[in-house]
């Protein structure tokens, strides 16, 4: 984990199928991705016939969300985008001066990421988390990696890390990651980032889990984020606040168009919105220090007090309870002295409010 705690927090606009195979909807979100403040697009790379079998069934959220049943594969191939837009839309996104992301879901798709489009940045989707066969073309010596762990424990977790750096970092028992390689943690600490989330389009709040973002800190002690797929935005404002320095969301230009992840997307205006809450966010946490603010300082002097006399007090009468009080403004002596002054004689004359 970086040392750096309070660094910018990394927001990932996803755009996923969203753009229905068409490469101008897909510039177009990466403009509304821009023009939000994302620092992110991301995109997919897969075939669809590399993707599923041709038996493969909808799942239910996709029979759900477009009212339509029948094979996977005929759902998926209108959505692919063909092979020669990644490399227009990277180029793109670089004029838009916007980070280009995608996640390969399978070997031939991470390579060219990796070799042809010389992505520097990786995303593994939940879904690919055990697919070692794309695992195994991962290089942590030019790329890095962001996982996503819907539908994972953290033993898969763990077992999929240690697949990708070669030797075994982590131990999983009871549950608990123990961390056993301290030399190749050291190592990866830097090269790899989680994701919690949760794989349903969208999650009902009881399954959100959100404290899963700490469990994720706690025992891999790397630099940890969250894929959002909850309906609006609270759930990535809660999840900043539990210590996720990766936020990424799903992106439509309408949620109302044909496809299966529209409906658990927000548009434009609630992205905006989100991000613009996040850096909110990034501002208000401060440090943690507990001093003085620049800004309360011209307020101590009204707001905090002073000892001061309660009554007209004579030479020679001694200070008590009765004759001394704390009253507003500050700039005499402070009321946490009063035991300096209780039982002493007084020196001169005080009229009531006068500062001691």
């Amino acid at each position: 984990m970086s040392k750096n705690k309070n660094r910018r927090i990394l927001i990932i606009a996803e755009a996923g199928v969203n753009h229905n195979g068409k490469i101008r909807l897909a510039k177009k979100l990466i403009d509304i991705a821009k023009k939000s403040g994302a620092d992110y697009i991301k995109f997919q790379n897969w075939q669809a016939e590399d993707l599923v079998t041709s038996n493969a069934k909808m799942a239910p959220y996709q029979v759900k969300n477009t009212k339509k049943k029948f094979k996977q594969i005929k759902l998926l191939k209108p959505l692919e985008l063909k092979k020669k837009y990644y490399s227009i839309l990277k180029k793109y996104s670089k004029t838009k001066k916007i980070g280009f992301l995608s996640s390969p879901f399978d070997e031939k798709n991470y390579r060219y990421l990796s070799k042809e489009l010389n992505c520097k940045l990786i995303k593994i989707p939940s879904g690919e988390i055990n697919n070692f066969f794309m695992l195994n073309k991962v290089d942590l010596k030019k790329e890095k990696l962001i996982i996503s762990t819907g539908m994972s424990d953290l033993k898969e977790i763990a077992e999929a890390i240690n697949f990708i750096a070669k030797t075994k970092v982590y131990k999983v028992y009871n549950n608990k990651v123990k961390l056993i390689n301290i030399k190749k943690y050291n190592y990866i600490k830097n090269k790899i980032s989680l994701l919690h989330c949760v794989t349903d389009y969208p999650v009902q709040e009881k399954f959100a889990n959100l404290k899963c973002i700490k469990t994720l800190i706690d025992n891999f002690k790397l630099n940890t984020g969250y894929s959002d797929h909850t309906s609006g935005i609270l759930a990535p404002i809660i999840a900043v606040s539990l210590g996720a320095k990766i936020v990424e969301k799903h992106l439509t230009i309408n949620k109302k168009m044909s496809g299966p992840d529209h409906k658990a997307s927000i548009e434009e205006k609630e992205f905006s919105e989100m991000i613009k809450n996040i850096r909110s966010y990034e501002r208000m946490i401060g440090n943690g220090f507990k001093d003085i603010q620049k800004c309360e300082i011209k307020n101590m002097k009204i707001a905090k007090k002073s000892i001061v006399a309660n009554t007209k007090i004579l030479k020679g009468d001694f200070f008590n309870f009765t004759n001394l009080t704390a009253k507003r403004p500050a700039g005499g002596k402070k009321p946490s002295d009063l035991f300096k002054y209780i039982g002493k004689k007084s020196k001169k004359i005080y009229k009531k409010d006068e500062l001691i």
